[in-house]
């Protein structure tokens, strides 16, 4: 009897190998393919669209500065173009300056300028010290604000005056504060003009330092007329000092409490 041939046994393992392989999310299977390209595309996407929000975010943020500084553009031709009107004697009657701004907004009480910088606005005071930080002196949303004083600095005799400006990026409000660092320039640019009921009162400023939201500048309680001594000698102020002027502004370092301020006197 002719001897039965035995049958090749079939490689099993090495089947299985190819079978998991095709299947294997390493292998070369088409879904792998596509879900490789698909998250490609959706990166792709989605870089995309946050850059493109950025550059939205920047130009609007930049377009928001520009149409703050046409706004005083406009206002500091304004004030230039009128006259105030004269008693006898020589006195201011009425000021026109502070006529036609608070015409526009009642809560107008100064202009400040300062030689040499872009320092020359219309200063306002509300009931708190947040309602000008997003409002424009024209009563405008506005990223740029307004500046303004101390809601607190009420009063005919003011010992300490407080005005804060936002620091932009067009160098537009408070920003340029911080030239007052270099000594140089405070030599040949130390006077403050404030023009408040048509009359001029010059400050003659004594310090510039950057600082946070703790200097005793900010302490408008101990500024009194009572305790104005004390408080004078506290912040460096000259001897001869019967009111001071700070002007604030926040400084761009990453810290939430870091300030620019520059104090004058008179």
């Amino acid at each position: 009897m002719a001897a039965k041939s035995k049958a090749k046994p079939e490689n099993t393992g090495a089947e299985q190998k190819k079978f998991y392989k095709k299947r294997s999310l390493y292998g070369k299977s088409p879904f792998g393919k596509l879900s490789t390209t698909v998250i490609l595309i959706l990166g792709i996407v989605l870089f995309g669209g946050i850059a493109a929000f950025t550059a939205y975010a920047v130009i609007s943020h930049m377009d928001a500065l520009k149409a703050s500084e046409d706004e005083y553009a406009y206002l500091r031709g304004l004030a230039g173009g009128i006259e105030n009107q004269y008693d006898a004697d020589g006195s201011i009657r009425l000021s026109a300056l502070d006529n036609e701004m608070r015409a526009i907004n009642p809560d107008y009480v100064c202009w400040i300028r300062i030689g040499g910088t872009n320092i020359d606005y219309p200063v306002v005071r509300g009931s708190d010290n947040e309602k000008y930080l997003d409002i424009s002196f024209q009563g405008e949303e506005s990223i740029a604000g307004a500046i303004f004083m101390d809601y607190r600095n009420t009063g005919e005799r003011l010992p300490h005056i407080i005005i804060y400006g936002h620091n932009t990026r067009l160098g537009g409000m408070f920003t340029d504060l911080k030239m007052f660092l270099d000594k140089t320039f405070l030599e040949e640019n130390n006077k403050i003009t404030l023009i408040v009921n048509g009359n001029e009162i010059e400050f003659e400023i004594f310090s510039a330092r950057r600082s946070d939201i703790n200097d005793p500048a900010y302490d408008l309680n101990v500024a009194t007329t009572r305790y104005f001594g004390r408080f004078a000698d506290r912040i460096g102020a000259p001897i001869r000092a019967s009111q001071i002027l700070t002007l604030s502004t926040c400084v761009s370092e990453g810290n939430d409490d870091a300030r620019m301020i520059v104090q004058a006197w008179r």
